[in-house]
């Protein structure tokens, strides 16, 4: 049996989340929050994320267990395929712009002590965006929403929308009929873009908009008014899922997915805005079905897992 093990981590401009993986699944005892500590200079970066792979493996008594690879749901702007950091001036990350961080952190983890005698002749570093993981996982498991569907867009939506086309499995980025990396957040919607409308802070202008008096409430609080019954909140979530339908709708129909998953944070109030979101892609002549992922986490740290076994 192949005891071989999979490093994961996504990293935030603000935390780090980790874990290992193993069979596709992710290893409960070794899942660890951690400060990002994004300002720090290049070596202190690279000697942190090191130090944070030590501490997962210590986590899960797995010192002695073979590792296949390390994959890294990373923020952009990144070149993904060839492991160079493009962030710069976003007040995260500065240290590492113009750098191949896959080398770097290669490099820190082969001259490790207690790291070098466990990596397999085959591991590998590879990196990614976590929307775009996150429908990896979604599509590539057996038990993933997202199974067996020809053509999927999955988005996720939170501080900001997250996308990624999938066709078969495999990501789709540059083909007719897909936007650019299957990147839906730059979509045009009078003078603003999707971003600042499908997200957290979407929601609270949309509200503001409605004249909705919400006291400084976020999301959380205005979907449980909602789900309590109260009127204002409900026409709220109502018209998020219609602006959504309206501003998704022309890139969806040039796709024809038969499937559509949402997942992260604002997806967790999807059965408020889902039926109109729904109804609005109908009138538009986009006929998908719309799921709601169980688990972002634990999807996106999956597709970590089946994009290393891919690379």
């Amino acid at each position: 049996m192949d005891r071989s093990i999979i490093m994961a981590f996504d990293v935030g401009g603000t935390q780090i989340k980790a874990a290992v993986m193993r069979d596709g699944e992710i290893i409960a005892s070794t899942v660890g929050h951690y400060d990002s500590r994004s300002e720090l200079e290049t070596e202190a970066v690279i000697d942190h994320f090191v130090d944070i792979f030590v501490d997962v493996l210590k986590r899960g008594d797995l010192s002695k267990e073979p590792i296949s690879g390390f994959g890294l749901a990373f923020p952009g702007p990144f070149d993904y395929e060839h492991g160079v950091c493009l962030i710069q001036g976003l007040g995260k990350f500065e240290s590492l712009y113009g750098l191949n961080i896959g080398s770097l952190l290669d490099e820190a983890i082969r001259s490790h002590a207690l790291l070098r005698e466990q990596l397999r002749p085959e591991f590998r570093i590879v990196f990614e965006n976590d929307a775009a993981l996150f429908g990896l996982g979604e599509i590539a498991v057996v038990d993933g929403d997202a199974q067996g569907e020809e053509r999927a867009i999955c988005l996720t939506i939170g501080t900001g929308l997250g996308s990624c086309y999938v066709e078969r499995g495999q990501l789709v980025k540059h083909r007719a009929g897909v936007p650019e990396n299957g990147w839906l957040y730059p979509v045009p919607y009078g003078n603003r873009i999707a971003d600042d409308c499908i997200s957290r802070r979407g929601v609270l202008q949309l509200a503001e908009e409605m004249g909705m008096a919400f006291a400084g409430r976020d999301v959380r609080e205005l979907a449980e008014a909602a789900a309590a019954g109260d009127a204002a909140a409900v026409q709220l979530f109502e018209q998020f899922g219609r602006r959504m339908a309206v501003i998704l709708g022309p890139s969806f129909r040039a796709y024809e997915p038969n499937l559509i998953v949402l997942g992260g944070q604002i997806s967790k109030s999807a059965s408020l805005f889902v039926p109109a979101f729904k109804e609005g892609l109908l009138a538009q002549g986009v006929i998908a079905q719309v799921r709601v992922s169980a688990d972002t986490f634990a999807s996106t740290f999956r597709g970590i897992y089946h994009l290393v076994l891919r690379k």
